[in-house]
């Protein structure tokens, strides 16, 4: 379920606005300059590659990045691999980094092709957090400069496109402040807004 949560910044766990409906999602993220929108899902055959992914929405990307000037496209996945014995704990090392809260120099983008995703956002003031759930099909664009964390989840699976304007213009810079350390991860919200 895409599902969109205002919180206070104090991390107190009451709502100040839930809800699940794509439109009034967009509607909260675009008084703040942030968007959201859904894209028509494609069927990913078994065993899918980069490439199977980035062919199935390349009209959707080349249209957006027509649009946004946001020209370089990737694709990230992430999956259990019960055959590295590493993955378990770089899964828990990238979850761990990004659940902190960053900026990009650029707008940042991802579409999520599958799996699902949480994004964090300090939008337009000081006072709440704009959490999204992303699910398959969803697309979130998070403006330059924007304070913003990202959990990946305890086991992350998904595969989402990535748009942005160069690789260098991706990089993180972490401010320091520990707010996300005041909000439950992805899954707690998810069990309370059932």
């Amino acid at each position: 379920m895409t599902l969109l949560q205002v919180l206070p910044a104090t991390g107190e766990a009451k709502p100040l606005l839930t809800t699940q409906d794509p439109d009034r999602i967009a509607a909260e993220l675009a008084v703040h300059g942030a968007r959201f929108e859904r894209w028509a899902l494609k069927d990913l055959a078994a065993g899918f590659g980069d490439d199977d992914v980035l062919g199935l929405y390349r009209t959707e990307a080349d249209r957006f990045s027509a649009e946004t000037g946001l020209g370089h496209v990737e694709v990230v996945r992430m999956a259990p691999d019960d055959s590295d014995p590493r993955w378990a704990t770089e899964a828990r090392a990238s979850r761990d980094r990004y659940f902190n809260e960053h900026t990009h120099r650029s707008d940042e983008v991802w579409f999520f092709a599958q799996g699902r995703c949480g994004f964090y956002l300090r939008l337009a003031d000081e006072e709440t957090v704009h959490v999204l759930i992303s699910e398959p099909g969803d697309l979130v664009c998070t403006p330059a400069g924007v304070r913003h964390w990202f959990d990946m989840g305890e086991t992350p699976d998904f595969a989402a496109l990535h748009i942005y304007v160069a690789e260098t213009d991706w990089d993180e810079a972490f401010t320091g402040d520990p707010i996300a350390s005041r909000f439950p991860h992805m899954e707690e919200l998810l069990a309370t807004a059932r």
